[in-house]
């Protein structure tokens, strides 16, 4: 069994990720439309607040903010949120349609009725049970369409506590809506159809709130996108829509940190940093010390070490991170020439 998942019992930031089984690149666009919308249902079911994601064809980064206090709700607001997620449906756990849930919770005899909101309440303000309600219903889903059985997901989904502060909040955003541009797949973050900064530049009132809550400096929310943009690409980081202007190679920033050149923020968010992806937490050396960092971490039977983030000089940055992760940044994957994996298949 994995280690313990840690998780703040006060409100808090998390970077989950999942991969697909074998790597596998599934999902086709109808399929990261389905999810998208998946995504969506659950975050409302279980209260979370989305602040932005990514769906590639192999696997997904979602950044969430998540109050455990907001499974105390309402019997009206436990209504709400199951008809978000089930829709005219009957849940098939419980046998009922919102309006037979609303009937049971005034109705029901006390117990019984108590029974069904416990049951409901455990699922929200919880991280895991968030990503439960979304990987299990969307596997549902992409089996009965593709007439396959099965697991969809590789393993455990993976997940980083974040401390909440804006500056910290808005680089791992944007880590996530830079995705399609780290793997090649989109020139300009907009490009790239399936993540929260192009819902919130087509408009989505809630993501557009969460990213610029990462901007307080900023006089509005499109403001706010113009900066989280600027964080993203810098002045001429990135090719135009004609194709001009600068491209910025992964394995010549790599060099340059090697040889301690300083790069700015947006060169570095170009490669993979594993830090922002494989810790336990990451925040300020005095939360991980004394804050709420400390306490979830005090969860595991041994809690990680948490070494300052080397790359970003000047800020007060520290992970947790197991013994395997020590890398901080993941160097380039060199294609093996087909003769030598051919040779390689051969000799096993």
């Amino acid at each position: 069994m994995g280690e313990i998942r840690i998780k703040s019992e006060k409100i808090a930031v998390y970077h989950v990720t999942a991969r697909l089984v074998h790597r596998r690149h599934l999902l086709s666009d109808v399929h990261r439309e389905v999810w998208v919308e998946a995504l969506r249902r659950a975050a409302a079911f279980s209260g979370v607040e989305l602040i932005t994601y990514c769906c590639l064809q192999n696997h997904f980064h979602i950044l969430v903010r998540i109050d455990p206090a907001t499974k105390q709700c309402s019997d009206a607001e436990l209504v709400s949120r199951f008809q978000a997620l089930y829709g005219t449906a009957r849940a098939q756990w419980c046998g009922l349609d919102a309006s037979g849930l609303e009937h049971a919770l005034a109705n029901d005899p006390p117990d019984t009725a108590d029974r069904l909101r416990g049951k409901l309440r455990r699922r929200m303000g919880d991280v895991s049970e968030f990503m439960r309600t979304l990987r299990q219903r969307y596997t549902k889903w992409f089996n009965r369409a593709s007439e396959t059985v099965g697991t969809l997901w590789a393993e455990r989904f993976g997940s980083v506590l974040i401390e909440d502060t804006p500056w910290l909040v808005g680089l791992v955003a944007a880590y996530i809506d830079l995705n399609p541009v780290r793997a090649g797949i989109a020139a300009l973050p907009e490009d790239y159809r399936w993540s929260g900064y192009t819902a919130a530049l087509a408009g989505d009132t809630g993501i557009r709130r969460a990213l610029a809550q990462c901007h307080p400096q900023a006089s509005d929310e499109d403001d706010a996108l113009a900066r989280y943009r600027l964080l993203m690409l810098g002045k001429g980081a990135a090719a135009k829509r004609d194709g001009s202007g600068a491209r910025i190679d992964p394995a010549s920033l790599l060099e340059a940190v090697r040889k301690g050149g300083e790069l700015e923020m947006h060169e570095l968010l170009r490669l993979k940093l594993r830090f922002l992806t494989q810790g336990r937490a990451l925040g300020s050396q005095q939360w991980l010390r004394e804050g709420a960092g400390a306490a979830a971490l005090s969860q595991m039977k041994k809690p990680p070490a948490c070494p300052a983030v080397g790359l970003l000089d000047g800020t007060d940055l520290a992970v947790a991170r197991p013994k395997l992760a020590k890398r901080c940044v993941e160097e380039p994957k060199q294609e093996q020439p087909i003769h030598a994996m051919q040779q390689t298949t051969m000799a096993k």
